[in-house]
């Protein structure tokens, strides 16, 4: 999924969450499973950073300056 995906199911969950009275095992799975997809964001941010990072590096060194 992407990352606007995983953003648009942890609101829905999140707004579930705080509308719906839902037993504790219930609470705890939408929990584990907002949690699971905060990861997935972050790890799909963490590799378009690292993208940028060897964009910015070749970019120097065909160009000579620091970008």
């Amino acid at each position: 999924m992407t990352i606007e995906e995983n953003l648009e199911k942890i609101a829905k969950i999140a707004d579930s969450m705080e509308e719906e009275s839902l037993s504790l095992e219930e609470s705890l799975s939408r929990f584990e499973e907002g949690i699971r997809l905060i990861r997935d964001c972050n790890a799909q941010i963490d590799r378009v950073e690292k993208q940028i990072q060897i964009l910015e590096a070749q970019d120097e060194t065909i160009s000579g300056e620091p970008a």
